[in-house]
């Protein structure tokens, strides 16, 4: 199947675009140190183009927080729903949860103390991110991991939080009605007008929140191909950027298959 036929047939049909992309794993790399995770200059000029096309809206879906995502990719224009989506900043437009956000003070004691538990298992990182926490564990010891899941789990097992997985992170957060499937439908539902096609990327556990609320939409699953909701498939951040500079360029070159 000649799947960029397809896309280009329903892009050209469309009168508007909201591309939708996550960060980890689909835009940048996966590295050993979150911290380190950059995105290349050919993703950073090809999303400015992109964005600068009058019915396109780009936006950046992540479970980092918006100022962290802001500081990596550092263009005007986008916007950035971090957190999961449960916070959302871009021109003419914010939002944070309300639920996620009554919850901060106990969420960074939560935070302090997981972290103070989790010190003496080397690689295991907790990141306090406001409105959600990231016990990353990349670089941990593999006979270490248990340890550290048991300790989350243990942390969450009031009614507050939640333990959502993710690609070699706990992910700890608020016990909300709001995922990305819902920061997605909150930005179509204020900025869409008519005849919107929404295009969604994402490698994570968390992204099947968007794919399955955009049935009608692209969606497409980074990295492994098991997915529940996702109609195509990439095999890595670098075809995500092959496929964002054949959207800027027109390209013709089909890049993934439909799934089965």
């Amino acid at each position: 199947m000649q799947a960029l036929s397809e896309v280009e047939e329903r892009i050209r049909a469309a009168g508007q675009i909201f591309l939708y992309l996550d960060f980890d794993g689909t835009l940048a790399p996966m590295v050993p140190d979150p911290a380190q995770a950059r995105l290349s200059a050919e993703a950073r000029e090809t999303l400015r183009r992109l964005a600068r096309r009058g019915s396109w809206t780009v936006t950046i879906v992540s479970g980092r927080a918006v100022e962290d995502l802001y500081s990596r990719i550092g263009l005007d224009g986008l916007i950035y729903a971090g957190n999961h989506g449960m916070e959302i900043s871009g021109p003419h437009l914010h939002f944070v949860d309300p639920a996620a956000a009554a919850r901060r003070e106990t969420l960074c004691r939560l935070a302090g103390e997981l972290a103070a538990r989790l010190h003496p298992l080397p690689g295991v990182l907790v990141e306090y991110k406001g409105l959600t926490v990231s016990v990353h564990y990349r670089r941990a010891a593999a006979a270490d991991i248990p340890k550290a899941e048991a300790a989350v789990r243990e942390a969450v097992a009031g009614d507050d939080f939640r333990l959502m997985p993710g690609v070699q992170v706990f992910e700890i957060v608020p016990r909300t009605n709001w995922d990305k499937g819902a920061a997605v439908e909150w930005i179509n539902r204020r900025l869409g007008k008519g005849n919107l096609l929404a295009i969604y990327l994402g490698d994570d556990a968390s992204d099947e929140d968007a794919f399955a609320i955009l049935p009608e939409g692209i969606t497409v699953k980074v990295g492994s191909a098991a997915t529940a909701h996702a109609r195509y498939h990439l095999p890595s951040p670098g075809e995500v950027v092959e496929f964002l500079s054949w959207l800027g360029k027109k390209g013709d070159r089909p890049l993934f298959p439909a799934r089965e």
